[in-house]
């Protein structure tokens, strides 16, 4: 059973307390969303509020307990504890007087802990942090395909000589096949130990942001392997396959239609009609990524599958 460690009004550290603890002294509102609390494997402390849907588990359908912060109090609680007021979710127990402070200020510091507190990390952000890991990658995966660039200039200056050795050329797929395996490893290493370790890769530790669980917790080595592969096959089959497909597609019915004499234009305006399609699809299909800008936690399809979110740290 996991310790845990809080700070109580006075920010002094208390504990160690169980989980039952700690939902006893959420509920007698000696630590609310706010106060921080720590286990053994969280790399530093964080609010309750953050990790309170862990803590209150399942119910017995093995669904996850839906909870949420009252305004009033600060507290977590159930939803079926709490009413909607407005934008605000209210403790059942504080509602007259929340309604009394409503009245005589005018308004209260609402917060509803429906998303623990994080605070997401917009698309273009996303975008930014993506484009700085690709420079970090770009160096590593250029030397490992050095061996390929060599025996590919070996070859050419034998086909410049009028002959070509066939050993060369075997060597020239080998190193190629050598140096995208290379490429896929380091892709696969960096991805998952920097996320699963540190929970962010270089791209995203500049713009200050990490990877969690939906809880705000720290995403195990496997969920960061999964997120991965939704992140790197899934999604690059998803946006490539269609438009590359359509690009085949469209030049090879245009120039099955084209007679001989004007297979010429016919071949240019094929091409021309397939960059279209393609384009359009591949904006299509990249939907799998700037539907981060439309979703209320900004996730893209590889958060969904993975059970992901980019916050803030």
């Amino acid at each position: 059973m996991a310790k845990w460690f809080y700070t109580d009004s006075s920010a002094t550290q208390q504990g160690p307390v169980s989980e039952e603890g700690l939902l006893r002294l959420n509920r007698d509102r000696e630590i609310v969303a706010s106060s921080l609390v720590w286990k053994d494997g969280f790399d530093e402390w964080v609010p309750f509020g953050t990790v309170a849907a862990s803590v209150f588990g399942s119910n017995e359908e093995g669904e996850p307990i839906r909870i949420g912060v009252c305004a009033y109090s600060g507290q977590v609680f159930t939803v079926a504890e709490l009413i909607p007021y407005g934008s605000a979710l209210v403790g059942l127990e504080f509602k007259d007087e929340f309604v009394q402070q409503m009245m005589e200020q005018g308004t209260v510091d609402i917060e509803d802990a429906t998303d623990n507190h994080l605070s997401f990390v917009g698309f273009w952000w996303r975008t930014l942090s993506s484009s700085l890991d690709y420079l970090v990658k770009i160096i590593p995966s250029y030397l490992f395909m050095i061996p390929y660039y060599v025996a590919a200039a070996a070859v050419g200056t034998s086909l410049e000589s009028g002959g070509m050795d066939l050993e060369e050329s075997i060597g020239m797929i080998i190193t190629a096949g050598v140096g995208g395996l290379a490429n896929l490893a380091f892709s696969v290493v960096y991805e998952t130990w920097m996320v699963g370790k540190y929970q962010a890769t270089l791209g995203k530790m500049i713009i200050g942001a990490k990877v969690v669980s939906p809880d705000g917790s720290r995403i195990t080595y496997k969920k960061a392997f999964l997120r991965w592969l939704a992140k790197k096959p899934l999604n690059n089959g998803i946006v490539w396959a269609p438009s590359s497909i359509g690009f085949a597609v469209v030049v090879a019915a245009v120039g099955a239609a084209s007679s001989q004499s004007d297979a010429g234009a016919m071949m240019v305006m094929s091409v021309l009609v397939g960059i279209f399609v393609f384009a359009g699809l591949l904006v299509l299909c990249s939907g799998i990524y700037w539907m981060a800008a439309f979703d209320a936690q900004k996730r893209a399809l590889h958060d969904r599958v993975a059970g992901t979110r980019v916050v803030k740290k």
